[in-house]
């Protein structure tokens, strides 16, 4: 009986998916991230970030798609004075790519904007040098929410604000506020 019902739910499953209107779209956005690092490291790394993301998704329903997106920050640099002793210059910087889970709300009678609020998960690999004692590499799983607004401008363009919060584990950072604004071609 289980598997039965496993296969009928599978099977509408496809059913469904071969009879939806799958719209594909790509972006650019344009990211400011502050990071919370954990173990007192905020005093050596940077907080501050700017960044570019390219995404790729599709809405697979009207209120529901899916998001890929490549992420890459600028390097900063901060540099810290010890009470006795030389100035120490640390670089760092982050790179992140995972998949978002996105559900629409339209408004109004025309659908022209729509709120946005979604979940996902992503690998993020944060690189640290102490500049003349060595670097580091940390890579940590991210754990995702989002919301946002975005405004459809034609048939084609669509502009987006979003926030995302990212919770990172096991990670010499704890947590990312990230802000976004971006634009999308729908295919």
């Amino acid at each position: 009986m289980k598997k039965a019902l496993l296969l009928a739910g599978v099977a509408s499953l496809f059913a469904t998916a071969a009879n939806a209107e799958i719209k594909p779209y790509i972006g650019l956005d344009g990211n400011y991230s502050s990071l919370d690092w954990a173990y007192n490291l905020e005093q050596a790394f940077e907080d501050d970030y700017q960044s570019v993301s390219l995404v790729a998704g599709a809405k697979l329903v009207r209120n529901f798609g899916l998001e890929a997106f490549y992420q890459l920050s600028g390097g900063e640099k901060n540099s810290i004075t010890p009470v006795q002793g030389e100035p120490e210059f640390f670089h760092s910087r982050f790179t992140a790519y995972g998949l978002d889970a996105l559900g629409y709300l339209p408004l109004g009678c025309e659908g022209k904007v729509e709120l946005i609020a979604g979940a996902g998960i992503g690998e993020y690999i944060f690189k640290g040098r102490h500049v003349g004692y060595g670097s580091a590499k940390d890579h940590s799983t991210g754990y995702r929410l989002n919301g946002g607004v975005q405004y459809n401008i034609d048939e084609n363009w669509s502009l987006r604000g979003m926030y995302h919060h990212v919770y990172t584990q096991k990670s010499y950072v704890d947590a990312i506020d990230e802000f976004s604004v971006g634009v999308r071609y729908n295919f």
